[in-house]
């Protein structure tokens, strides 16, 4: 195998357009955060940030904008994130489970569904706030990345023979709501999912979560929300694939053989 062909198996080069665009994007901001200086990183997040203030109390601390500002802050929190450390792993999840969803949705419905998602983590967030927490800002592309991953579920492992290189497709049948729970390998990830976010979102506060030490608040319920809404969405957005019978039907051969 040549060099050009072991470069073309690289996940990241195989990564469609819209996936690695909103990686850069993403890191741009990061690096205009940093590199900018303490000024320009106040600005951005008082612009950008997502503050609980803005809905529950406008006003609270000067911070401009009220509930108007706030709603487009559902959104642009999530070009903002902590530390080198948070948007790195934000950019290795949205690589490893955004691709697949990329290819399967197509650019517009990615964007729309990442950006839902985002939505949704961030409207969990601010309503389990409390009042000591209004006017710390939420940030972090995190809860579309989660709801992504919660999207991929749907797919990634929906066959029983999840090991198999020839069910790794991307057309792969997805999953019925009602299939979740009955799919061993999809409800292993869930669990594993949920436990790491519980158990980080807790110890974060304690320094357990960094790898400097450092305490950290993680926004645990964005995740949450974002990886429920994008569980349910995607079966809206995807148009039904054709049936084994060449009619339109969300099955595949193995479901017709069965019967």
């Amino acid at each position: 195998m040549d060099e050009e062909e072991q470069s073309e198996k690289q996940p990241i080069l195989r990564a469609p357009p819209v996936v690695l665009i909103l990686l850069a994007v993403l890191l741009g901001f990061h690096l205009l955060s940093v590199f900018g200086g303490s000024a320009m990183r106040v600005e951005l997040i008082v612009a950008l940030g997502l503050f609980p203030a803005r809905f529950f109390a406008e006003g609270l601390g000067g911070l401009p904008g009220g509930w108007v500002q706030g709603m487009v802050n559902l959104f642009s929190h999530s070009l903002l994130h902590g530390s080198w450390t948070h948007v790195i792993l934000n950019g290795v999840w949205l690589l490893a489970f955004g691709a697949p969803v990329a290819k399967r949705l197509g650019p517009r419905k990615f964007m729309f569904l990442f950006m839902v998602c985002v939505m949704f983590g961030g409207f969990g967030q601010i309503f389990v706030s409390d009042v000591s927490g209004y006017l710390i800002p939420i940030i972090g592309a995190s809860g579309g990345v989660a709801g992504l991953m919660g999207a991929a579920s749907r797919f990634a492992f929906s066959d029983v023979r999840w090991l198999d290189p020839n069910a790794q497709q991307p057309r792969r049948r997805l999953l019925r709501l009602s299939e979740v729970p009955r799919r061993r390998p999809v409800m292993l990830f869930i669990a594993i999912w949920l436990i790491m976010n519980l158990t980080f979102g807790l110890l974060g506060p304690y320094g357990m979560a960094d790898p400097g030490g450092a305490a950290v608040n993680i926004a645990w319920v964005a995740h949450l929300g974002g990886f429920l809404a994008g569980l349910l969405l995607i079966g809206l957005l995807e148009k039904p694939p054709l049936s084994a019978s060449g009619g339109p039907g969300n099955v595949d051969y193995g479901d017709w053989k069965n019967l």
